[in-house]
């Protein structure tokens, strides 16, 4: 019995790694794509990077992997927990088509089984929308709709699993080594092929289709501290005599310029930034000696001027 549980928990630990290690593999790759499409994008190319600047260019693209994983599933699981409004609806159009046509329909939209999880993400993912949709919501209208599309999607994939384990043996068969062709395992192999391309297009399709993926590589920028929204800068000359309003700085050699956008930071030897005029937007590479990013921070605590005494 003990050996039993430990056979079991030794099988979901191992289970818990690959997935890790998988993920990990999957965001270091979205991630690594997003934040090189990002600088193309920006025409910005980093020049002189060192050993560390590869590190934290690792840690950016791994961290913003793991942000579109997490947008791709809370979609998906907003579609699993609102199917129960949409699925008579897309129910009516497979009656509507049967009535025109006499293929059968592939899917079966069975109302799926709702888990702590997809109601967690479900409401994490429908926060997301509507935060991400709330100021335009009909130039965001395809990420609107975009849980139901997850959702049938999702139900590709369910009916492919089913299709799986029906394949399964019940027992471990006796390989024949003289009819390989024979063997279950390779009979499912076109089977676990279809799922594994279900299961990318439900995680890709919310990057691709959702409109808002540049808003996440934004969103996920800022936070990393690379792109820098309003921020204060003190640039030196000659560069500084290229950007507009300049103001007088405490240091010396320096001009102090307000509202500028940083746009990429920390990687390479120099810093990308942009200033908008009444006229027009200038955007300039200014190496990291020659420009200095103020940053403010709230303090912690704040301080009573008037302490009031108290008697030991």
């Amino acid at each position: 019995m003990m050996r039993e549980a430990t056979t079991g928990l030794e099988k979901q630990i191992e289970i818990a790694a690959k997935l890790l290690s998988l993920s990990a593999k999957i965001g270091l790759l979205i991630g690594g794509t997003c934040i090189v499409s990002y600088l193309l994008s920006n025409g910005h190319y980093p020049q002189g990077v060192s050993v560390g600047d590869s590190l934290l260019f690792l840690v950016t693209a791994f961290c913003f992997g793991l942000v579109c994983i997490y947008f791709s599933a809370a979609v998906t699981a907003t579609g699993i927990l609102l199917s129960p409004i949409f699925i008579p609806v897309l129910r009516g159009f497979v009656w509507l088509h049967g009535q025109f046509s006499d293929k059968k329909t592939i899917l079966e939209f069975k109302r799926p089984k709702i888990t702590f999880f997809s109601v967690f993400f479900g409401i994490c993912g429908t926060l997301t929308i509507y935060f991400l949709t709330h100021k335009s919501p009909w130039e965001h209208i395809q990420l609107i709709l975009l849980p139901i599309f997850q959702y049938i999607v999702y139900s590709a994939y369910l009916e492919q699993n089913n299709k799986i384990k029906a394949a399964q043996p019940s027992a471990p068969a006796i390989v024949d080594s003289e009819h390989p062709e024979q063997n279950p395992p390779a009979e499912m192999k076109p089977l676990k092929r279809t799922r594994a391309m279900i299961a990318g297009v439900m995680l890709l399709t919310p990057l691709l289709m959702g409109g808002v993926t540049s808003d996440l590589l934004q969103a996920a920028m800022s936070f990393a501290q690379i792109r820098i929204e309003r921020a204060t800068i003190l640039v030196k000359p000659p560069y500084a005599n290229l950007l507009p309003a300049p103001k007088d700085s405490p240091l010396e050699n320096y001009k102090r310029f307000e509202n500028a956008t940083v746009i990429f930071r920390g990687v390479g030897n120099s810093t990308l930034i942009e200033m908008h005029s009444e006229e027009t937007a200038i955007r300039l590479e200014i190496p990291n000696d020659s420009i200095i990013v103020e940053r403010r921070v709230k303090p912690i605590a704040k301080i009573r001027k008037n302490p009031e005494k108290t008697e030991s």
